[in-house]
């Protein structure tokens, strides 16, 4: 995006009154700014402001409530208004990124998947495998992808579905081998944290 258009969208989104307010930022606009740009407009107003999903964000969401409502319903279920998200996740919703993650769900199991996640040994030596197949041009399994994939970037199981148009529970049982052949870690869950924290504090 150009100084001047940027400019001009930072004036658009300053807010007219304290509280949280509806950043007004169409499709095009998220498309053209520059990571750094978008990292602007979060510091400005990401604890303040609200956005709504770009229209291929709400397709992936449409698509997944049509899959699998249990997990549309713990991420929008209650909200009057789905797909408003805090503006701090702009730079997510870039083009070229993953988008807007499913990784802290509450009442179903989280799916998602960073590259700590891939084991040390059988984890490590499935993706070298896998790498060196896709340097050389050769086919690689839907197992191999989904490893690649989270080495490119974290990814949830749902997205991965999604973006390669393959049948969700094929998706689900093929996560389940890769966690059952020691290749992936299990995913952190909602309990683990919150147990954490209750490790962590302080007696009265």
């Amino acid at each position: 995006m150009t100084n001047e258009a940027f400019t001009d969208l930072v004036q658009r989104l300053q807010p007219a009154t304290e509280g949280i307010s509806l950043a007004e930022i169409s499709d095009e606009e998220i498309a053209d700014l520059t990571r750094e740009q978008a990292g602007q407009l979060v510091a400005l107003y990401g604890s303040s402001a609200l956005m709504t999903l770009p229209a291929r964000e709400r397709a992936f969401f449409t698509w997944l409530r049509e899959n699998d409502e249990p997990v549309w319903n713990d991420l929008w279920g209650g909200d009057e208004i789905p797909y408003q998200v805090s503006l701090a996740y702009l730079a997510d919703l870039l083009p070229n990124r993953r988008g807007f993650a499913i990784c802290d769900l509450v009442d179903q199991r989280n799916f998602y998947f960073t590259v700590d996640n891939i084991s040390r040994e059988e984890g490590t030596a499935y993706l070298d495998a896998a790498l060196a197949l896709v340097r050389r041009e050769e086919r690689i399994s839907m197992e191999q992808a989904f490893v690649v994939e989270i080495w490119r970037a974290p990814i949830d199981q749902w997205r991965f579905a999604f973006m390669y148009r393959l049948p969700l529970e094929q998706v689900k049982q093929m996560v389940l081998w890769l966690i059952s052949e020691g290749i992936l870690t299990p995913p952190a869950q909602r309990e683990d944290e919150e147990n954490r924290k209750t490790d962590g504090a302080e007696p009265a």
